[in-house]
């Protein structure tokens, strides 16, 4: 399913998914001609993540970060020398910081976001971040995680997505409806599959809830190489409901293909998130 919908087909099930998900990886390894020194880029605008670092002070148990934390010490200038080597030949890269806590550091993240600006067609760029420092309001675009372990207050952070991580269980329409009820003031939600590095098999059932439930106005429905995302609005709030599949991200034969691109810590350069 390599193009966009703006409505949510029928899944009967994972297996539907995830041979979607195969379908799109052999489509855009045949028909990306680009090279690149990381090899071939399966996306014009692909995905740049800097994890910043792998320091933070919260201990959220779903973590993959914490259970599967990016190699290196924190190296600002090999990190800055990364992003203006990568975005030489990704001028349309979107940009993500990350980490750990990357508001513990907000000159670092302002640094970031500066050459980033001068070096890209400044495409677009967000910081996710757990709310430490609300020194980093109006840099980026705020990825706020609000979870059962971290509550920051949204409205510290105007015009933020609050991101949030839900279990199968909890991934249901009655439930993302519940939260966004509970937060007045925010318009922006993102709800993520609690997602495990071994885990082959996933719950379909609110793809096709959002399709079927009258009040919900679908926006883009997408599978690619190891992800579905659904966007959606509700009684004018946006939302957006993702999985991302790192079991298929990890089996996935990329040959010379990358689907995102990393920027580790120490300033090492990576794709397909290794």
């Amino acid at each position: 399913m390599s193009r966009k919908l703006n409505f949510v087909p029928f899944i009967p099930d994972y297996k539907f998914i995830k041979k979607q998900m195969e379908e799109d990886l052999k489509y855009r390894l045949e028909n990306r001609n680009l090279t690149t020194s990381l090899g071939k880029p399966l996306y014009e605008r692909i995905n740049l993540q800097i994890v910043m670092t792998d320091e933070c002070p919260y201990n959220c148990p779903f973590c993959i970060e914490r259970r599967n934390p990016m190699k290196g010490t924190f190296d600002v200038d090999a990190q800055i020398s990364s992003l203006e080597t990568v975005l030489r030949e990704h001028p349309n890269a979107r940009l993500t910081i990350t980490g750990g806590e990357p508001s513990l550091y907000p000159k670092h993240v302002q640094h970031i976001l500066d050459i980033f600006k001068a070096k890209s067609n400044n495409v677009f760029a967000s910081i996710n971040t757990a709310g430490f420092s609300k020194e980093i309001n109006g840099m980026a675009h705020i990825n706020l995680s609000v979870n059962d372990f971290v509550k920051p207050n949204p409205l510290d952070f105007p015009g933020c997505t609050v991101q949030t991580v839900l279990s199968e269980e909890k991934m249901t329409l009655e439930n993302i409806r519940q939260i966004m009820s509970n937060y007045k003031g925010v318009y922006s939600f993102s709800f993520r599959f609690l997602c495990e590095l071994e885990k082959e098999n996933y719950s379909v059932s609110i793809w096709n809830e959002l399709q079927n439930d009258p009040e919900i106005q679908i926006g883009t429905f997408r599978i690619g190489d190891f992800f579905v995302y659904c966007t959606f609005n509700w009684n004018d709030i946006h939302a957006r409901v993702t999985l991302g599949d790192m079991h298929q991200q990890i089996k996935n034969d990329y040959k010379d293909g990358y689907s995102n691109i990393i920027i580790h810590p120490d300033g090492k350069i990576g794709v397909n998130w290794k």
